[in-house]
């Protein structure tokens, strides 16, 4: 754990907070780049992620704040330090994407080709956010005994012990399905490369928090993490099998899905 990098008198660097900060800087260029070798100006995908990522930051934030209230009633004057870390993955996630589909009802914009361009940058912001707990101590494994998969690891607290390796994991498995994307974007179009993106990245997430050990309510056999992990991964399936349906009923490939 190194959830402090360095400290300028009063003011703390927090290792979270810099790995967010380039994790998202790292995804619009890379967003950026992609954009170019397409062709497609700034104009017609800037405005629509930033205005997502705004949705996104607000909504992830306000879900946090929401599932810790007995905290923040106490300590208000936290809600809006917004540096000091504290986001709803699930939140983030989906006021996003809610967020860039208003925004790109307006003419002459696609969601579906701004979530293609996005598709590398959301697995590398997953990344990104493992990386962030694995320095921060957050998302740390469930107590087991000693294996391949385990080892002498902290909680959030510094707390040692035997457990799973689910920052290690989920970084790696992030790291896998952005690999994967970039090698067969060439090969498909926007829909089916988002869609197939979430899906991937919502396996990841389920598959992870099956292991995980820090608080989270708990609904029949499974966290309440795991079952939005389970939706998400439903959801995008759900969305790229309408689009072939679709899709083919027009008389189109069946494996692509257009703009």
């Amino acid at each position: 754990m190194h959830p402090i990098l360095a400290r300028y008198g009063p003011f703390f660097l927090y290792s979270y907070t810099v790995v967010h900060l380039l994790s998202l800087g790292l995804g619009l260029g890379l967003t950026a780049w992609l954009a170019r070798r397409r062709r497609v100006e700034p104009s017609r995908w800037l405005d629509d992620v930033l205005a997502a990522g705004l949705v996104g930051l607000l909504g992830g934030r306000a879900a946090y704040v929401w599932a810790n209230w007995d905290y923040f009633q106490v300590h208000t004057e936290e809600i809006g330090r917004l540096w000091l870390g504290g986001f709803s993955y699930h939140g983030v996630l989906l006021t996003a994407l809610l967020g860039l589909w208003l925004w790109t009802r307006r003419p002459e914009r696609s969601f579906l080709m701004v979530g293609g361009l996005l598709a590398p940058a959301l697995a590398l912001l997953h990344a990104g956010g493992w990386l962030a707990c694995w320095l921060e101590g957050c998302g740390y494994g469930r107590e087991t005994a000693i294996g391949l998969l385990a080892g002498d690891l902290p909680d959030t607290y510094g707390v040692r012990a035997v457990r799973y390796h689910t920052q290690a994991a989920g970084l790696l498995l992030s790291l896998l399905v952005l690999a994967a994307v970039l090698a067969v974007r060439p090969r498909l179009r926007d829909g089916t490369l988002f869609w197939l993106t979430l899906l991937a990245l919502g396996l990841v997430q389920l598959g992870v928090s099956l292991y995980r050990g820090d608080a989270m309510a708990v609904l029949g056999p499974l966290r309440l993490d795991s079952w939005l992990n389970g939706a998400l991964a439903v959801g995008a399936a759900g969305a790229l099998i309408w689009s072939r349906l679709s899709k083919r009923g027009a008389g189109s490939p069946a494996l692509l899905v257009s703009e």
